[in-house]
């Protein structure tokens, strides 16, 4: 299961009520009122969790509630103010109301955006006592805590990100390049989620890279996995678009992912990008890399996970664009 989107309810702790009640001891007779404030109710808060890499532990989380505030006790005592209730996020997340009010994003690790507030505690009588109300018998009940839905939507953070047709060698590709250990298998649609790993270019430098389910025409209407998963592209600051370049027409399927792209986010077809051509290990191989060459708009690099052929290539050229990444694109 991979859960990326989820919506639930956060309420902020209500406050503690007020006490009423009048200092009682030996030899003072009149004691005047002494009763505390209530406790502030908890907040919830949502934070960064780099750890983390989905929304799973979300699954069937319906209510997320931080606890009320202490009331109000005698000899002014005040109700305890309890520790604010924190739900952990991936990096990449974006939060919004479920009425579509943007509430703010999860980006790096330690980031927190408050979700509901938790309102402060009542007043106890002994704040109500006046020269002419010497002895208040009521105090303030705690305020109640703000109730929101909210809606998470997790858009992974990559450097790179492999999309193309089902079945282009996409899988193959990431597992030859990075941490990464995709299904591989000569069907389409072996890959069901997005896959995250990190490829290594030296032992202190490194990117990473997402492969999304496979696009189909018809991608950006619905029809088959890739829509579902097309949002985890837009951080990415390199597109790799991979072409089985042994299929029956390279050229089509480039122009078919291209289309579909600009058809779910016309920013994507201006990102930096380039176009792998995969499986050139088989044969006719050679002439649809001049077809594809000649049909892109974008370099186009000749690559096979089976034999290594251009993979090494490939990583330099994407580290040689994340290297110097240009961040006001973003």
């Amino acid at each position: 299961m991979f859960v990326d989107e989820i919506e639930l309810e956060v309420r902020g702790g209500d406050g503690g009520d007020g006490a009423v009640s009048f200092r009682r001891e030996r030899f003072v007779p009149r004691g005047g009122p002494d009763g505390g404030d209530g406790g502030r109710g908890w907040s919830v808060y949502a934070v960064g969790d780099a750890a983390l890499r989905t929304l799973n532990h979300l699954a069937g989380v319906e209510v997320v509630a931080g606890g009320r505030g202490g009331d109000g006790a005698g000899r002014k005592r005040a109700g305890r103010a309890g520790e604010n209730r924190r739900i952990r996020l991936p990096l990449g997340t974006d939060i919004e109301t479920a009425e579509g009010e943007t509430l703010g994003e999860i980006v790096e690790g330690g980031d927190e955006l408050l979700l509901a507030r938790g309102r402060r505690g009542g007043r106890g009588n002994v704040r109500f006592a006046t020269p002419a109300l010497q002895v208040p018998r009521y105090a303030e009940k705690g305020r109640a805590g703000q109730v929101r839905r909210v809606r998470f939507t997790l858009k992974i953070i990559a450097d790179v990100a492999l999309v193309g047709a089902p079945n282009a060698g996409k899988s193959s590709l990431l597992a030859a390049m990075s941490t990464a250990r995709p299904k591989v298998a000569p069907y389409p649609f072996t890959t069901l989620a997005p896959q995250l790993g990190v490829v290594e270019v030296t032992p202190a430098e490194a990117f990473a890279i997402i492969e999304v389910p496979g696009l189909l025409e018809g991608a950006a209407e619905g029809r088959g996995l890739g829509l579902d998963f097309l949002r985890h592209v837009e951080r990415a600051k390199v597109l790799a678009v991979v072409v089985d370049i042994a299929g029956a027409g390279p050229v089509d399927d480039y122009a078919t992912v291209m289309a579909e792209l600009g058809l779910f986010d016309a920013d994507l077809t201006s990102r930096v990008r380039l176009v792998v051509a995969a499986k050139v290990d088989l044969p006719h191989a050679g002439g649809a890399v001049e077809e594809l060459r000649a049909a892109a708009d974008a370099d186009v690099m000749a690559t096979s996970a089976v034999t290594g052929e251009g993979v090494a290539a490939f990583k330099n050229a994407l580290w040689e664009i994340v290297g110097n990444y240009d961040h006001s694109r973003a």
